[in-house]
């Protein structure tokens, strides 16, 4: 219903650029940071990248296709441990588009080559045979989807490659990406903006500085680097991204159009 009433609105909303309180008190809940610090170490941060997905019934644009997160950041943090949380919105299953994970393919510590853009859509992609080549994975075995309570999470690893299946219930299913990283470590997002301190073994009574994090709208500012240009249209239904000339163009459609048309004007 959504999408039929308002075309690429499942793309305006995962362009949202200011994070809402709500997500602020979950990304920085004191008993997921306790975990995360298993990870990572005492000083935590948000890295810049987080998203709120929308995947509506039988809709293309939302059914994000085999890759790595590091995919998508630059080359400077390659060598980073950016866990990412994988938090559903209600109960997240095989029919309403949940997630499937290749186990222990992270090991294997590399990024295989990917290619852009999948179908209608901005998504890097991982072809099958690339990833059981380069990261030593046999898919019928180590590939497991990965059904999520509402309440739940997955917690992975920025190199395990993983897909979210499309959604064929009649609701949509929302979802919230997070991820954190030393503060010490390259962003990974191309210079264009920073992450959030949350902890620091230092400081105790650390005030976590959200007006400076949501000062900058990430998908917005990723546009501007990206096409070359001052200003992006709030209602514009494309997304590009620095990733798209990161890999292989291998695929024609209305985001990588917009890209190169705007590249093309500053030539």
């Amino acid at each position: 219903m959504i999408e039929k009433e308002w075309p690429g609105a499942t793309i305006m909303l995962h362009k949202i650029g200011s994070m809402p309180k709500a997500f602020q008190d979950v990304w920085s809940n004191q008993r997921m940071l306790n975990v995360v610090e298993q990870i990572i170490g005492p000083d935590i941060a948000g890295n810049p990248v987080w998203n709120l997905r929308t995947k509506a019934p039988n809709n293309d644009p939302t059914v994000v296709p085999w890759h790595q997160d590091s995919a998508y950041f630059d080359d400077e943090s390659f060598s980073n441990l950016i866990p990412s949380a994988w938090i559903p919105l209600l109960d997240a299953n095989e029919n309403n588009g949940c997630m499937q994970m290749v186990k222990n393919a992270h090991k294997a510590g590399l990024i295989a080559t990917h290619q852009c853009c999948a179908g209608p859509t901005w998504y890097v992609m991982l072809d099958e045979d690339e990833m059981e080549k380069t990261l030593k994975v046999n898919l019928e075995k180590d590939a497991e989807i990965c059904p999520v309570p509402y309440g739940g999470l997955i917690l992975f690893h920025n190199l395990t490659p993983h897909r979210s299946l499309i959604n064929v219930s009649n609701d949509v299913r929302w979802s919230l990406d997070l991820r954190w990283q030393h503060p010490d470590k390259a962003w990974g997002l191309w210079g264009i903006k920073k992450g959030v301190v949350m902890r620091s073994a230092k400081d105790s009574n650390l005030n976590i500085d959200w007006d400076t994090f949501n000062a900058l709208n990430r998908t917005v500012e990723s546009q501007k680097y990206t096409e070359r240009k001052k200003h992006v249209d709030e209602f514009d239904a494309t997304i590009t991204g620095p990733w798209m000339r990161k890999w292989e163009l291998v695929h024609q459609n209305v985001h990588t159009d917009k890209m190169k048309e705007e590249l093309s004007k500053t030539r």
